[in-house]
C-alpha cells in the first residue's frame, strides 16, 4: 500500500479537524464524540474498500490474502456499523469468541498445506539465532522463531551445488534473510496478523500470501524458502 492509498484517511481526519474547529469557535454545535462513536465502523469499510482496490498481483492477477482480509474487514465493518444504528441486535463479545479460533485455525491450515518440513530444526525461542557474522555451511533445515529473531546471511554461507529447502516460522518473532542477488531463490509464504516481505514484494494484514522468485529456475544451486508468519515477519532481501 502507497502512501497515495491513505487519503480517505486523511480526509476523514480533516473533517474532524474541522468540526472541531468551528465547534470551539461556537459557529456549529456538531456532537462530533457521537458521531465518531456511531460511524467509525465506516472506517473499516474504508480500509477494506480500499484493500480490494489495491489486491492485484501484477503477474498472477487476484491476491487471494488480501482478498480474504478485505472481505473480513468489510464484513466486521458492516456488522458494527448495523449494530451501532440499532439495525440489528448482535452481541459483540461473538466476535472475541471466535476470533482467536480462527486464527489458530488458519494457522494450523497454512503447515497442513505447506511443503514438508526437511532437516533439523533451528530455534530461536525468546531469543537471537544471528548467522550473519561468521561462516557457516547451508543446509535444508527449519528455523522457528518464537518470541525471539532469526537473521541469515546466506552471503557468508557454504552452498555446494544443489536444492535447499528453508522453512521459516515466526510466531510473534522475525525471522530476516539476506541472499545474494546471483543466486536462484524462489520464495512463497503466508501471513496471518502480521506480513512477509519477500525480494521486495511484500504483504500483510488479518490473512496474507506472497510469492516471488529470482534467478534462473534451471540453476545449478536453488534455495527455496517457504514462510509463515503470525503475529510476526519475515523478511527475505537480495544483496
Amino acid at each position: 500500500m502507497t502512501s497515495r492509498d491513505n487519503w480517505w484517511l486523511g480526509l476523514v481526519i480533516i473533517i474532524v479537524g474541522v468540526v472541531i474547529l468551528l465547534n470551539n469557535f461556537e459557529i456549529t454545535q456538531i456532537d462530533i464524540v457521537w458521531y465518531i462513536s456511531v460511524y467509525w465502523p465506516l472506517l473499516l469499510l474504508l480500509w477494506g474498500v480500499n484493500m480490494l482496490r489495491g489486491g492485484r498481483d501484477g503477474r498472477d492477477g487476484r491476491d487471494g490474502g488480501r482478498l480474504v482480509s478485505a472481505g473480513i474487514i468489510i464484513a466486521l465493518g458492516l456488522v458494527l456499523l448495523s449494530r451501532n444504528l440499532n439495525l440489528i441486535d448482535f452481541n459483540i463479545s461473538l466476535l472475541w469468541k471466535a476470533f482467536w479460533p480462527i486464527i489458530l485455525i488458519l494457522f494450523g491450515i497454512s503447515f497442513v498445506r505447506g511443503p514438508r518440513s526437511q532437516g533439523k530444526n533451528n530455534w530461536a525461542l525468546m531469543g537471537g539465532l544471528d548467522r550473519t557474522k561468521n561462516a557457516w555451511r547451508l543446509e535444508s533445515g527449519n528455523y522457528i522463531a518464537f518470541l525471539g529473531g532469526i537473521s541469515l546471511d546466506l552471503r557468508k554461507a557454504e552452498i555446494k551445488e544443489g536444492e535447499y529447502f528453508l522453512s521459516c516460522t515466526a510466531l510473534m518473532g522475525g525471522i530476516d534473510i539476506t541472499v545474494p542477488t546471483n543466486l536462484s531463490v524462489i520464495c512463497e509464504g503466508s501471513a496471518i496478523l502480521g506480513g512477509v516481505n519477500f525480494l521486495g514484494k511484500d504483504n500483510g494484514g488479518i490473512f496474507a500470501t506472497v510469492a516471488e522468485s529470482q534467478g534462473p529456475k534451471d540453476a545449478d544451486r536453488v534455495i527455496r524458502i517457504y514462510g509463515r508468519a503470525m503475529m510476526g515477519g519475515i523478511d527475505v532481501k537480495a544483496r
